[in-house]
Order: structure tokens, then C-alpha cells, then sequence
């Protein structure tokens, strides 16, 4: 029995440490900054232009339209080379999940001493006494 003096707990929060707190702010705004006044570089040439920019209209020359068509091919071929193109090793874990596709050693499947393949699992098993106990479903073999 609950007396007077025992309190329900449900719903009421643990005490913040206001200093621990504090400091896992700091840590966290330590690497971001704001900048007040924003000034755009108008001498760099932006990857997409506004036509409607003022400050974006530059007279195109032949030597930076060719800049720029190389700069495009060169992008569309980094895309479309995948990492093992890229690097001779994988770089990162998830890279050595099929990397190496071929196997160590060539396995003749004929030779019954190394390849054993399981013909029926218990799961299969189930399964096909199931189809054949349904008489609605034919199973095709």
C-alpha cells in the first residue's frame, strides 16, 4: 500500500548538471563560426551562373568555354569511375565487402571431396511439404 509519504516518480526529469551541460555546449559550437557580413568572391566563376546575377555575366571567351568543357568531362568521368577503378586496394571497410569477387582457389565442382553443396536445407523441406499438402497449389518440379 502506498502511504502518504511516498511520492509517484513517474513523469518528473533527473536533475540537470548545468556545468556539465555547459561544457558539452562548448565543445560543440568550439567548431563552428558565423559570419556576420557575407562577401561573395566575384572573380571566381561559379558552377552554375544566374542569368539573372549582375555580377555573374562575364564575356566567355573560347579559352574558358574549353576550361569549362574539360572541367565538365573531367567530372562526368570521376562519376562514373567507381573505386576499384580509382584505387588498387579498398580504402575503406565497407570497400572489402567484394572486392575480391574471385575465389583463392579454382574449385572443380566435379570433385566430390570439395564441393558438397546442400541439396536440401529443413527450411526447403517444410516448405515443399507444405506446397504438396495444399491441394490448390501445384508444385512445379
Amino acid at each position: 500500500m502506498v502511504g502518504a509519504s511516498d511520492k509517484c516518480t513517474f513523469g518528473i526529469r533527473m536533475p540537470i548538471n548545468v556545468h556539465m551541460l555547459n561544457a558539452i555546449i562548448a565543445r560543440e559550437v568550439k567548431h563552428f563560426r558565423n559570419y556576420k557580413t557575407y562577401r561573395p568572391n566575384f572573380g571566381a566563376l561559379p558552377v552554375s551562373g544566374k542569368f539573372h546575377a549582375a555580377h555573374d555575366i562575364q564575356i566567355e571567351t573560347e579559352n574558358l568555354k574549353l576550361k569549362v568543357d574539360d572541367y565538365c568531362k573531367e567530372v562526368t568521368k570521376a562519376r562514373s569511375m567507381g573505386p576499384r577503378s580509382k584505387y588498387s586496394t579498398p580504402v575503406t571497410s565497407n570497400h572489402e565487402y567484394g572486392w575480391h569477387y574471385k575465389p583463392l582457389i579454382n574449385l572443380d565442382r566435379n570433385d566430390r571431396r570439395f564441393y558438397q553443396p546442400i541439396t536440401e536445407s529443413d527450411d526447403t523441406k517444410i516448405e515443399i511439404i507444405i506446397h504438396m499438402s495444399n491441394p490448390k497449389s501445384k508444385l512445379k518440379t
